[in-house]
């Protein structure tokens, strides 16, 4: 086994392409040679003073460039030049089906909406606006759309208070910019999107996890944090949280905001997921609207790749958002939000969401039968589960070996926030098999593999 360790400090961009690239390059240069194995993560992430998580998502995307191999307990290899036929991961077209993927499953009534709408925008009066310059906010109509679609969760704003987005990472990336300096903390739970990450790293920002329970995060914590590092911004998905599906109650959304209020911390609430839920608690950003900003749009209900969503903040912070947004990109494109618009308007978007709510409850029920005799953590309303693995199982071992199965799953560790220890457990999401038999097999291979306690051998260092 190599000690190499690469130099990463003068990289930009994400901290796990910046290793991914760096296992090129030392490939180029016959640093590292064909059949060569690499640190195991734990050593290589406490070397480089990164989490875990960054250093499997730079051996994961190093694997997907042809890269290195990895051979279940045993480790990650230099591949052979040219030829990765003796690796254990199957491709796609070989009926791998990714369990890691959150990408929500196409509805049956998408393809018609889709398909009603270009043919609609073909012949609209007008409709060569949409091919212009429009504003970094988003066209007004734009954001109209955005105050009706917050408004079904309970959010009342208006048109001056929301800017459009291409995507919530896009607005996530914004705020940061807009708010923070280089060097600042950002807050969030202990177990947090990897997006945030990049984001923060973007900005040049560090991070700092906050504990979690059953709700999510917990205020005490974030109290005991802010103060700590001096955090003014705090990042929450408070509303079937990623990884572990948790729902803030409204009482302990009441107990975060008396501590961002007692603090001075401007909260960020991610609520992409929670437009599936019938019944739910209001978004922080109607209990404490002059101190969030609030973030959604239609990847998680409606269709993930039309990339629309909205920021509603502040006017101010609307200001600076709107000013980092063009800086970014200038400005926001016309086609995709008036496909949007179009949807919330005639009810398209409500037909989705009203299957979505169907479908994900249907999957939901499946995988509760499978892993009725394993711990858990999941809701009716969400599309990922956060399985807990029985022992001897450690959660890369495990996804090494889902892997090698066929099945993609994220290990918990990936979702570790500045090196917060993680529970063995893995986010399993449940969007990929496109119909119920496909996911009742997969699921029944993830449960089998974790009740065997067939671990891999593992190194100690």
């Amino acid at each position: 086994m190599t000690i190499w360790a690469p130099d990463i400090t003068d990289r930009t961009g994400p901290r796990y392409e910046a290793i991914a690239d760096a296992i090129a390059e030392a490939i180029t240069a016959d640093e590292l040679a064909s059949g060569e194995k690499l640190p195991p993560q734990r050593d290589l992430a406490w070397r480089l003073g990164v989490t875990v998580g960054t250093i499997s998502r730079a051996y994961r995307l190093a694997h997907d460039r042809g890269l290195v191999t990895g051979e279940v307990g045993r480790g990650t290899y230099v591949a052979p030049p040219g030829d990765l036929g003796d690796e254990v991961v199957p491709s796609p077209t070989e009926n791998f089906v990714n369990l890691a993927r959150n990408y929500y499953p196409p509805s049956p009534r998408l393809a018609d909406a889709f398909s009603d709408a270009l043919q609609t925008l073909a012949v609209r009066p007008g409709r060569e606006r949409l091919l212009s310059y429009l504003p970094s906010a988003g066209h007004i109509d734009h954001r109209r759309a955005g105050v009706k679609w917050v408004k079904r969760v309970g959010l009342e704003a208006d048109a001056d208070n929301v800017v459009l987005l291409g995507g919530t990472q896009q607005g996530l990336v914004a705020a940061l910019s807009a708010l923070a300096k280089p060097g600042d903390t950002v807050l969030s739970e202990e177990l947090s999107y990897m997006g945030l990450e990049m984001a923060a790293t973007s900005a040049g920002m560090k991070m700092a996890g906050v504990e979690i329970d059953e709700e999510g995060m917990r205020p005490d914590s974030l109290r005991t944090m802010a103060v700590r590092t001096g955090a003014r911004i705090v990042f929450t998905v408070p509303t079937l949280h990623n990884p572990t599906a948790a729902i803030m109650s409204i009482e302990r959304r009441r107990e975060i905001i008396e501590v961002a209020r007692d603090l001075e911390l401007i909260i960020v609430e991610d609520d992409v997921y929670g437009y599936l839920i019938e019944d739910r608690p209001p978004p922080i950003a109607a209990l404490a609207p002059e101190r969030t900003i609030y973030l959604s749009g239609l990847s998680k209900s409606v269709a993930s790749g039309l990339r629309v969503a909205w920021a509603v903040a502040p006017k101010d912070i609307c200001e600076k958002i709107t000013t980092a947004i063009f800086s970014l990109t200038v400005a926001q494109p016309g086609i995709n939000p008036e496909i949007a618009k179009m949807w919330i308007d005639n009810g398209a978007a409500d037909d989705v969401i009203r299957w979505q709510r169907k479908e994900v409850a249907a999957r939901y029920a499946i995988t509760s039968e499978i892993f009725s005799d394993l711990e858990f953590k999941a809701h009716p309303a969400a599309y990922h589960i956060f399985l807990y693995l029985p022992s001897p199982w450690r959660a890369q071992e495990f996804a090494e070996a889902a892997r090698a199965r066929g099945y993609g799953i994220v290990p918990a560790d990936t979702f570790a926030v500045d090196r917060t220890p993680a529970p063995h457990a893995v986010r399993i999401s449940l969007c990929d098999p496109r119909n119920h038999d496909t996911l009742r097999q997969a699921l029944i291979v993830i449960r089998d593999l974790a009740i065997s306690g067939r671990q891999p051998q593992t190194h100690v260092i």
